[in-house]
């Protein structure tokens, strides 16, 4: 028996430009350090709390295009790593069929 209990597979370290918000005007550039069709991990000198909500907008990279991805999602998970900088780990809300799509497809070109 697996011991990896993910649904989903996770990308590591993608490319591009990465910001959230609480809000949806104050946006906060943020270190994407993985990401999957459940959510993502990554790194802030902002300080969030566990079980807030927040809205990501994710432009990843690959050799072809930028490919942006926008989605809700509550922190589920927060670790100082060290010097003012906190590693968040996030759940994805409501991910429609089309945004998994979208996401798999990024992916699939950024392995």
């Amino acid at each position: 028996m697996s011991s990896n209990k993910r649904r989903f597979e996770r990308y590591d370290s993608p490319t591009g430009l990465f910001n959230i918000s609480m809000n949806k005007r104050d946006w906060y550039e943020i270190g994407l350090e993985d990401v999957s069709a459940g959510g993502m991990k990554f790194t802030s000198p902002a300080t969030f709390d566990v079980e807030d909500t927040i809205y990501a907008q994710l432009v990843i990279r690959n050799k072809i295009k930028d490919n942006i991805l926008q989605c809700d999602g509550v922190i589920k998970r927060k670790s100082e790593i060290g010097q003012g900088v906190n590693s968040y780990a996030v759940e994805f809300l409501n991910m429609k069929d089309s945004q998994l799509a979208n996401l798999s497809e990024i992916m699939f070109f950024v392995k």
